[in-house]
């Protein structure tokens, strides 16, 4: 059994300065969407978080998200962050990240597959 919505929150109020976005990325890191996919032995990293309409790729150092919020609120200077880099750092502190290892010779194919998933969320004008 899962822990209860607002457990979760409790541990990251840190966090509900966000507001609505609050929310959305702790359901996001409930329903298990932050997946971080390490190869290996090179130690590369491909970051999505699982949105409304599809995959988002993230990259957390920047920060960047390929959803249009974070590209018409964010990089405006309008918003902080988007739900999914939200998610993202929610994931990380309370170690509930899906990470998956692969080998170097999957990168190719699983960043194509990435980027295939994003530009159909592109496509259906969501993110």
């Amino acid at each position: 059994m899962s822990e209860p919505r607002e457990q979760v929150a409790d541990k990251v109020r840190e966090f509900e300065k966000y507001g609505p976005k609050f929310a959305k990325a702790i359901d996001a890191v409930l329903a298990g969407g932050v997946k971080v996919a390490i190869f290996l032995p090179s130690g590369r990293r491909v970051t999505t978080v699982v949105g409304r309409m599809g995959d988002e790729f993230l990259d957390p150092e920047r920060p960047y998200c390929s959803c249009s919020s974070f590209f018409f609120q964010a990089q405006a200077g309008n918003e902080p962050v988007c739900y999914h880099l939200l998610a993202h750092r929610i994931a990380l502190k309370l170690g509930r990240a899906d990470t998956v290892n692969f080998s170097d010779e999957e990168y190719g194919d699983y960043l194509a597959a990435t980027v295939h998933d994003v530009l159909e969320v592109l496509g259906k004008g969501g993110g």
